[in-house]
């Protein structure tokens, strides 16, 4: 039962147990970043990847954004290394716009359905500055990574990981 209402949370992302898994563990996932290695700032948050936009009406259409396919690098490896088979044997940058992405989500990770939608990729697209009509803002930047560090955990978590968040 403890298991149940564990998995229940982390779909939830509104939960305390969401968020308290996505800001502990795993930390490497989802690491906010800019192509010139500097701190992601307030004037990287438009979203401008081509996530998404209008179709007929009001309907907003995926599109194909942009994330890059990669190996894992030696820091990550190393934090990941007793998850790497769950979550994947390679990882993914998600990017929000030329300059600014989110480092090392795993392929499990960017790749996780929910009802039949790639949970991470459909929050991107309603995301996009030319659909919401402004860049993001600093909270929902932290949450894509929220929810992917959650995704991580409830992917290790359902196969048999411990009830708890790993540690």
């Amino acid at each position: 039962m403890a298991r149940g209402r564990f998995l229940a949370a982390l779909l939830d992302s509104e939960s305390s147990v969401s968020g308290e898994v996505a800001t502990q563990w795993p930390a490497r996932i989802a690491v906010r970043s800019t192509v010139t290695g500097r701190y992601i700032a307030d004037d990287d948050f438009a979203e401008a990847a081509r996530w998404g936009h209008f179709g007929a009406g009001d309907a907003v259409m995926p599109g194909r954004g942009r994330v890059i396919e990669r190996v894992y690098r030696l820091g990550e490896r190393t934090a990941l290394a007793a998850h790497i088979a769950k979550l994947g044997e390679t990882t993914f940058d998600v990017y929000l716009n030329e300059e600014a992405y989110w480092s090392n989500v795993p392929a499990a990770v960017w790749d996780y359905r929910l009802g039949g939608y790639q949970v991470l990729k459909k929050w991107r697209s309603y995301r996009e500055r030319k659909v919401l009509g402004r860049k993001l803002r600093r909270n929902k930047v932290r949450h894509f990574a929220h929810t992917a560090r959650s995704i991580g955990t409830l992917l290790l978590a359902s196969s048999g990981g411990p009830d708890r968040r790993p540690q």
